[in-house]
């Protein structure tokens, strides 16, 4: 158990990534989808497109989307998570859980020298 928060990995890829891949910056991005918020707030957020279970990072690059959720080593994803992981994987987009910044590294590195031209 490394006993990070999940704000805490997301922050160590994202910027982990802006440096290895200064060109990129912008293709990786986060959706901010959590947090409390007013019944108004959520509403307004809802009729804007805001979508509950949306992963928390995308990476888009070479025509390629994938979909990151971060986890600590003992986080589980919510019942919304899980429905958008599986409408991501129907519709032929990768989808990943990432609990480190080293699997973080992994995941993406590959997908980068293959799109990231």
């Amino acid at each position: 158990m490394n006993g990070k928060t999940e704000n805490r990995i997301q922050q160590e890829c994202v910027i982990w990534f802006h440096n290895r891949y200064m060109n990129h910056r912008g293709c990786l991005f986060a959706v901010p989808n959590g947090g409390t918020r007013s019944a108004l707030e959520g509403k307004i957020l809802k009729a804007t497109g805001v979508w509950a279970g949306v992963s928390d990072l995308l990476l888009m690059v070479g025509g390629v989307t994938t979909c990151l959720e971060l986890k600590t080593d003992v986080g589980y994803q919510s019942a919304k998570q899980k429905r958008w992981q599986s409408l991501m994987q129907d519709n032929s987009f990768n989808y990943y859980i990432i609990r480190s910044q080293e699997e973080f590294i992994e995941i993406v590195e590959p997908i980068m020298e293959k799109y990231g031209n």
